[in-house]
């Protein structure tokens, strides 16, 4: 109990304690607050997609869909150098590192620059194991890529960890769905373009 009683101020005070004791309810202020702050200017270090679950067969679900199609392109534009695919298969058979890093890799991110983080369970994990990669690779600016509703959340755990504001920025895939969510698998990533196409990553939709 007396460890109890000293251990909770230090918890208090480094970061928000509705992340640590109780369930995430997001926001809707704190969401649009993050997405329209002014984050430091591209590139980023690197991109940290943060994990949801594949599907039960081992697919990627919508939701790798859209946190992968996101950092796919800001690759593509040079917003970020490299990528970075957290998570475990916490919520189901696959490792979902794993396949959003196939995905990408599919659609033409070269893989000494797709890095995959395989141990975490939890947004706290996700993030404390993705910044371990980027200090042992020298990377030290990320963009994360996460649904709107889970960047709050997101960005107070990360700034626990130590990744600042001023070497970080937040990016939510779901503003970009497509209109029907009942698309064929590939909606959100369409098959890379060759010749003149090839030339335009801009067009990566």
């Amino acid at each position: 109990m007396k460890r109890l009683a000293l251990l909770l101020p230090l918890l208090l005070s480094c970061a928000d304690a509705r992340d640590v004791f109780r369930p995430y309810v997001p926001d809707p202020a704190q969401i649009r607050a993050v997405l329209a702050q002014k984050w430091p200017t591209p590139p980023f270090d690197t991109a940290i997609v943060l994990g949801c679950p594949a599907r039960l067969d081992g697919a990627p679900s919508l939701c790798q869909r859209c946190r992968v199609k996101t950092a796919v392109r800001a690759y593509q534009k040079g917003v970020v150098k490299n990528l970075i695919f957290s998570g475990a298969a916490a919520h189901s058979p696959a490792v979902e590192a794993e396949v959003m890093a196939r995905l990408a890799l599919a659609h033409g991110i070269p893989a000494a620059h797709v890095f995959r983080e395989q141990r975490a369970l939890t947004t706290w994990q996700n993030l404390r194991f993705s910044l371990e990669i980027m200090r042992a690779h020298g990377l030290s600016t990320a963009l994360v890529v996460s649904t709107a509703e889970h960047l709050p959340r997101s960005r107070r755990i990360a700034r626990f960890w130590g990744l600042d504001d001023a070497h970080a920025g937040y990016e939510a895939c779901d503003l970009d769905l497509p209109r029907k969510l009942d698309e064929p698998e590939d909606a959100l990533l369409p098959a890379p373009e060759t010749g003149a196409a090839a030339e335009n990553p801009s067009g990566f939709r």
